[in-house]
């Protein structure tokens, strides 16, 4: 059952068109809200006038500061340090704005057009304040102090020491130097945030929040004592999603003020975010600046690296607001050796959205870094850009290898692996040899496009703890229901969890129904988010099976009058001195369950890698990818067809990031592509044909040996990308050192290369 590619379980209802996502979601009595935004990115709140929307025929209520109570406050979801709690969010702006958007009021009204014009009917007055658009006017002499008491608008500054960088860069043949800088990206789902709140009945009962995705248990925790209400009195439930990755199911101000609403007036509220505040609202990410050394040896081993972060985290620290930025600072010596290392990582707030996770958060970023800079000494050196990597890459009898770094306290050591193998299957399948001999070819032509041809090689953290539950029930009609803490994100996590029970139980994976997460069928979980789904919840339901396991033989024992040691088990069923009986006709006589947590001992590491061929007009400067291989280890594959659907959409993903996506803004705080006219994203002839693998190497983390996969498919697409279109215009030294790779940016720097360096002597 393991390592069968097995369709898809539920899949014909999205086909169909039958998924229930929260819009779908209906509740008698129900009332809409609407968000009122501040229009400014800095500004002290003067005054709220609610009253002309008050009177607008249709509208229920309108919530302000004065209605929410003190405590409503988004915590860190991680550990954070001391001090970092003078800058989390409200859930409504008090006294100050901080960024466009900022949640000033919520209108509820009987319909979501009348409660949208009651918008236009709040009298509100800011008083604009100075405003810090970028992290260089924020840490400039003079700049405005977003939050009082605090000398600095770095929140804190993170610093990881391996080795003596200095000395390394001192005793190295040569020493690069650069500044790169990743753009400000968000999600972008196909679906946007929304929530239903159903409040308790007069009578008693439960609040119900229907909607709320990816760590429902978590957020329970933090919302019932907002509500002030026992953790037994609030319920959260999932439905479908339309996309998540990362953004989804943090704790947005909205989660905190549609259900005071609805507790307040005693009557279900329905929030459905609009796509333009989906841009300016819901989390935005990777907005980072990298000034960076690097030295190496004649022979291009690497020696060091020495490294200066500045992450711009927007207004607030929101939620995980300190993960991405320490992520990639952990993971920028990535699959290679790096025996010297110096990173300080300053976290700063700006006046703009709050910054959060996104796909693979901090190791695009890092990814970028590092792999432009190996291509930039291959090229000084006079090697392959394949060559330079095999000399640094760890190999599998140095496993397990510990980089020297940590992340929120946890070391960075690598279980298991084989970083050359995989890298290896990349170039075969990329048959580079050949794509030299081609691009060469095309590229002696006078004119026309230009061929070339990037990689890049990376480490993903999957896995995450600190532990996950599965439960499941076998039915008297012959089903086994399954809930789990982890929450279903869209990559197929239902059909996985029913392979990994079908393959423990001896059963075929359509006989298990596994349910969206409910805080009402699991009491205690994680959720879904570093690429920990499949890890957690899938050695949770192989405990879980062992344990119905156990406790049907018992119970067969003790019905039969035999002892355990002479039951035996297959499929489903119960035989001992010629007698047998199923776990159905176990459950028909009293409920037949076991549940299960799976504890996590240590992250798992994933080694990943990915090839492009890309074209560039040198007149235009636009980029066509002809090519894509992308490989990764996954410790075993529960089902190869998920596995390929997730490495070929995580290309397109970090297609998206590479040569699209970029949230602008002027020196105002404005949001400049809050529409997805302005805010573009990649579409289907922008994605070539993928060439998606996977190496089995079992992880040592976990039970099944598995290594989780959702994160494993974008984050080298901003390297490799940008190394093809440099390798394409060589031998001029082209400047790409910042995202996206729009046209305008590759015709510029075509225009303007960088003298060719020197070889070191």
């Amino acid at each position: 059952m393991i390592g069968e590619a097995h369709p898809r379980l539920g899949g014909e209802r999205f086909v169909a068109g039958t998924g229930r996502f929260v819009d779908d979601v209906r509740v008698p009595g129900m009332l809409h809200a609407a968000v009122l935004r501040s229009p400014h990115a800095h500004a002290r709140l003067v005054s709220i006038d609610s009253k002309r929307a008050h009177d607008l025929p249709g509208v229920h209520a309108v919530l302000t500061a004065s209605d929410v109570p003190a405590n409503a406050i988004i915590p860190n979801r991680v550990p954070a340090p001391t001090g970092t709690d003078r800058y989390l969010q409200p859930a409504i702006a008090r006294q100050v704005v901080r960024y466009m958007g900022e949640p000033v009021a919520l209108v509820v009204a009987a319909d979501p057009y009348v409660a949208r014009d009651a918008l236009e009917h709040m009298d509100v007055v800011y008083e604009p304040l100075p405003t810090c658009a970028s992290t260089a006017a924020a840490l400039g002499p003079g700049a405005a102090r977003l939050f009082p008491g605090t000398d600095s608008n770095n929140v804190t500054t993170i610093v990881m020491r391996v080795g003596d960088a200095d000395a390394a860069l001192a005793g190295a043949a040569f020493v690069l130097r650069e500044r790169f800088a990743y753009p400000r990206q968000t999600a972008a789902a196909l679906e946007t945030r929304g929530l239903v709140a159903v409040p308790p009945d007069p009578r008693g009962g439960e609040l119900h929040l229907i909607g709320s995705t990816k760590c429902i248990h978590i957020n329970r925790t933090i919302l019932a004592p907002i509500f002030g209400i026992p953790l037994g009195a609030l319920r959260l439930t999932e439905v479908d999603v339309g996309g998540g990755f990362g953004v989804r199911g943090e704790l947005y101000p909205e989660d905190i003020l549609v259900p005071l609403a609805a507790m307040k007036l005693g009557r279900p509220v329905k929030w459905i975010e609009s796509r333009r505040e989906n841009l300016m609202a819901a989390n935005h990410a990777r907005e980072v600046t990298y000034e960076i050394e690097i030295g190496f040896a004649r022979d291009g081993r690497i020696l060091g690296i020495r490294t200066v972060i500045h992450a711009d985290i927007g207004a607030y620290v929101r939620t995980a607001a300190l993960v991405p930025a320490e992520f990639g600072a952990a993971l920028l010596p990535g699959p290679y050796r790096v025996p010297s290392y110096a990173c300080d990582l300053w976290s700063v707030v700006t006046n703009k959205t709050p910054a959060g996770t996104l796909r693979s958060p901090g190791r695009p970023e890092c990814n970028f870094v590092r792999e432009r800079l190996l291509d930039q000494a291959a090229a000084r050196l006079g090697l392959d850009p394949a060559e330079i990597r095999r000399r640094n890459l760890i190999r599998p009898e140095e496993m397990p290898y510990d980089c020297g770094t940590k992340s929120f306290g946890v070391s960075t050591v690598y279980d298991s692996g084989d970083f050359p193998a995989l890298f290896d299957e990349l170039l075969r399948r990329l048959d580079y040899p050949r794509a030299r001999a081609e691009q060469a070819a095309m590229n002696a032509a006078p004119s026309g496009p230009r061929r070339g041809i990037g990689m890049a090689v990376y480490v993903e953290k999957t896995g995450l703890g600190p532990f996950e539950t599965t439960q499941v029930e076998a039915r008297p009609d012959g089903t086994l229901v399954v809930d789990t803490g982890a929450s279903s994100m869209g990559p197929g996590l239902e059909t996985v969890l029913a392979q990994i029970l079908g393959e423990a139980l001896g059963l075929p994976a359509a006989r298990f129904d596994v349910r969206h997460a409910d805080t009402a069928a699991v009491e205690s979980g994680v959720g879904t988010y570093g690429s920990r789904g499949t890890v957690t919840a899938g050695n949770a339901a192989h405990l879980a099976a062992a344990k119905l396991i156990a406790e049907a033989r018992q119970r067969a024992a003790e019905r039969w009058g035999a002892a355990e040691s002479e039951v035996t088990y297959a499929r489903g069923a119960l035989e001992a001195r010629g007698r047998r009986i199923t776990l159905a006709e176990l459950a028909r006589e009293r409920r037949l369950a076991a549940g299960a947590s799976f504890e996590v001992p240590k992250v798992t590491y994933a080694g990943c890698a990915v090839a492009v061929t890309a074209d560039v007009d040198p007149e235009t400067g636009v980029v066509t990818l002809r090519r894509v291989v992308v490989g990764a280890d996954v410790g075993r594959a529960v089902n190869p067809a998920l596995v390929d659907g997730q490495l070929v959409g995580g290309v397109a993903f970090g297609i998206g990031n590479t040569l699209h996506e970029s949230l602008a803004y002027d020196a105002d705080g404005q949001l400049l592509s809050s529409t997805l006219m302005d805010y573009a994203l990649p579409m289907a002839a922008d994605v070539p044909a993928v060439d998606g693998f996977y190496q089995e190497v079992r992880a040592t983390t976990n039970p099944l040996g598995l290594r989780g996969l959702g994160e494993c498919g974008n984050p080298g697409l901003g390297a490799a990308i940008a190394n093809a279109v440099c390798d394409a215009l060589a031998p001029a030294d082209l400047a790409i050192t910042a995202l996206p790779l729009t046209p305008a940016r590759v015709f510029l720097a075509a225009r303007s290369p960088r003298p060719s360096p020197r070889a070191p002597g």
